[in-house]
């Protein structure tokens, strides 16, 4: 996620050189040929940019609109990992310690039993994390999780499902040594049947790009606006036809931002600067679960790098 306020023009300039060259080209041949060859029948009514203007304003607003509302549903499918993860401990840490404190369990039986549900569900948000971006969670899952349940985690397809299951596996063996009774395990449940609801929601918005063809129309239609507009403009400039070229450039500049933008955005997870950083939320949420059991030594928060916060 970009999180400083000013922007690197040379990291700007390679999304839009093609557009930019067109309009060079196209303006430098529109000024030739009308102005300076006077062949005046290529000057097109101006009422073409106009219309083709607006109508590749709307169409750039809506790529744009549709874009910043998978990265929002994004941020919020990961809002959503977060509470649920953070009531999954805290329900499960007051279960326990009343347990605990009314002697019907260890009190040393129940912090490693808390202590290993929240570790195993900072690995899940990590592990999910890595999925989402494909990238290898081995580090993570090495620093938080027993050996065994590494392999298993590591020799899957999917090693979030593998690290939900265990929960659950869990929650039912804390259900066997007595440190959970009555509908306890319900509770413990619900809170894990959302967070796979959340995982299902986030791996959607990861493997389902918006339609090709709005990617590939607005993109169409941006260079053919940027061929067109010299010749529908030189018409009704009366001197200095020559500006006309600038004025080009910054047109094809304006638009052709606008639909990159909108490319960027669409993919929330790509492991790009635009993503939702869901490996600050990852650390953040760990953080969060460790303190819920009192765990002192946690890791630090993560900072952005050059402006950006992965």
């Amino acid at each position: 996620m970009i999180v400083k306020e000013s922007f690197n023009l040379r990291r700007t300039l390679p999304y839009v050189r093609f557009d930019l060259l067109l309009a060079v080209v196209s303006a430098t041949a529109a000024y030739l040929l009308v102005d300076v060859a006077d062949i005046s029948w290529l000057a097109l009514p101006s009422l073409v940019a106009t219309v083709l203007g607006t109508a590749l304003a709307i169409l750039l607003a809506f790529r744009a609109n549709t874009a910043y509302q998978r990265w929002w549903e994004a941020s919020t499918i990961w809002a959503q990992i977060t509470g649920l993860s953070r009531t999954l401990i805290r329900v499960a840490r007051s279960l326990t310690d009343a347990k605990a404190a009314q002697g019907a369990a260890d009190p040393e039986a129940v912090r490693a039993w808390q202590h290993d549900l929240a570790l195993r569900q900072a690995a899940w948000a990590h592990c999910l994390a890595r999925l989402l971006r494909r990238q290898d969670a081995t580090a993570e899952l090495t620093r938080l999780l027993p050996a065994d349940e590494v392999d298993l985690v590591l020799a899957a397809d999917n090693g979030p499902a593998v690290l939900a299951r265990l929960q659950s596996q869990a929650v039912f063996r804390g259900y066997a040594a007595g440190i959970l009774t009555g509908l306890d395990n319900f509770q413990l449940e619900t809170a894990l049947a959302g967070l796979s609801v959340q995982q299902a929601l986030a791996e959607r918005m990861s493997t389902t790009p918006i339609p090709r063809p709005h990617d590939y129309l607005s993109r169409m239609f941006v260079h053919c606006y940027v061929v067109v507009f010299p010749f529908a403009v030189i018409g009704v400039v009366p001197a200095h036809r020559w500006l006309i070229i600038p004025t080009a450039l910054l047109i094809a500049l304006y638009f052709r931002l606008i639909e990159r933008v909108g490319a960027a955005n669409e993919e929330p997870f790509a492991n790009r600067i635009q993503d939702v950083p869901v490996t600050a939320l990852a650390i953040g949420l760990e953080r969060d679960l460790l303190e819920l059991i009192d765990v002192s030594e946690r890791p630090a928060r993560a900072v952005p790098v050059d402006g950006y916060l992965w």
